[in-house]
């Protein structure tokens, strides 16, 4: 029967939110011996990003430390000099690191349960799954969703955040020596340092280009519509320290950019109906301001001259729609359904999802540069040679290799993969 924690063996741990604790907790993470456990947490759903109102830091000779960057703002600069020298230990790595680069800190080395879960064949496992299934742990997990930013933090919500690192110590020992049973060390090694390297930057700006749906505006003028509203939004929203989706839905913006003609007209309907910001606010200046502030944006998006309106995106990389491919492109078509039908066998194989295998979108970019290298269409570095090579295998390894590394796959992706993709482009050379 698993052992259920509900608060940490050690008890909750004091907030550390002033300078003389957190310089305290770096003195003692410093005595400390091996990598340091990190979590963090944030509130961009009641906040304007995605940034980090507790950290979580465990260590070994160390125990557990709860730090309040928002009470202590150069609680990043004081813990540096540990942070910057330690190997971490995260779960979903990718979800925190934007938060904490943002708080002046770079991983040396990093670890990643939630890799190790993935590697091992659970998918896409969450924390409370992992420690259950291998240390045979039960943790509650039912705070995520709180508003972190408001003070004082309850006694139960900073328990649950001391849970996050309780035993990812234990449970990255446990794990790392079942991958090193099954030779997976490495893979595991690459992929961890694809996410340190990949998501090591600080919280980003929103994209106008990058919103939800931005892909079915087409017009130019509608997607400077976008770009203008979007702006404003970003711009209100951090001055009212709010989610931009509080001043006005991305689903708005967009149908407001779909009929630029009407837009105007229906802005303050669209306010008044889908700003939560505006709605809390009624009655009161905020409300008129912003109406005030996402017309002007709308003016300006009408009056910026065609030469300077963007265009649209061409997100596939310049392929065509792979929806044509059947009947437009019947070789990269095939390419890609065999490709597919590789990745499933490899997956039923090895235990790890396809998706972790190859990205949908790396699979479609790779059979489209192999087909136009068969069409000798592709660029010299993807066409194959005009005569028949002495070692025709390796030459299609190479091609596979260089298109898959375009891709982004690691090194122990393309060795699986390559040699599951070689048979169907030989296929397509009888």
């Amino acid at each position: 029967m698993a052992e259920h924690l509900s608060s940490p063996r050690g008890g909750v741990p004091a907030l550390s939110d002033t300078t003389a604790s957190v310089q305290a907790v770096t003195e003692s993470l410093a005595g400390g011996r091996g990598p340091v456990a990190v979590d963090t947490e944030r509130a961009s759903g009641f906040r304007f990003n995605d940034r980090a109102f507790l950290v979580q830091l465990r260590r070994d000779g160390s125990g557990t430390h709860l730090v309040d960057p928002a009470a202590v703002p150069q609680a990043g600069r004081i813990l540096a000099p540990v942070m910057d020298r330690t190997p971490w230990i995260l779960h979903a790595a990718h979800s925190d690191l934007p938060a904490l680069t943002s708080l002046g800190w770079t991983a040396p080395e990093l670890h990643d349960t939630q890799i190790a879960g993935r590697l091992l064949g659970y998918g896409q496992i969450g924390l409370a799954g992992m420690l259950e299934e291998f240390l045979g742990v039960t943790v509650a997990k039912d705070k995520g969703r709180e508003d972190w930013s408001a003070r004082p933090i309850p006694d139960a919500m900073l328990s649950y955040a001391a849970l996050d690192v309780e035993l990812l110590i234990e449970l990255l020992d446990v794990t790392l020596a079942r991958l090193t049973d099954l030779g997976r060390g490495d893979w595991y090694r690459q992929e961890c340092e694809h996410v340190r390297t990949a998501w090591s930057f600080p919280v980003p700006e929103p994209d106008w280009r990058r919103l939800r749906g931005i892909g079915h505006v087409r017009d130019p003028r509608g997607l400077e519509v976008v770009r203008r509203l979007v702006a404003t939004r970003t711009s209100v929203a951090r001055d009212k320290d709010v989610p931009p989706e509080h001043v006005l839905r991305s689903s708005s913006i967009l149908d407001l950019a779909q009929e630029p003609g009407h837009a105007d007209r229906r802005l303050r309907h669209e306010v008044a109906g889908a700003s939560r910001l505006a709605r809390s606010s009624k009655g009161t200046t905020v409300a008129r301001e912003l109406t005030s502030a996402l017309s002007a944006a709308l003016r300006e998006a009408f009056s910026t001259e065609r030469s300077d309106l963007p265009e649209p995106s061409r997100g596939s990389g310049g392929r065509p729609d792979h929806r044509t491919w059947e009947r437009d492109y019947p070789v990269a078509h095939r390419l890609a359904e065999g490709f597919r039908d590789a990745v499933a066998a490899v997956s039923a194989r090895t235990g790890i999802r396809p998706e972790d295998l190859i990205t949908v979108r790396v699979l479609r970019a790779v059979a489209w540069d192999v087909s136009c290298a068969l069409d000798g269409g592709g660029s010299s570095a993807l066409s194959l040679p005009e005569a028949a090579p002495d070692d025709p295998v390796s030459v299609l390894e190479d091609l596979l290799g260089t298109v898959l590394e375009t891709g982004g796959s690691r090194r122990w992706q393309r060795d699986l993969l390559i040699d599951a993709f070689l048979p169907v482009v030989a296929t397509e050379l009888r």
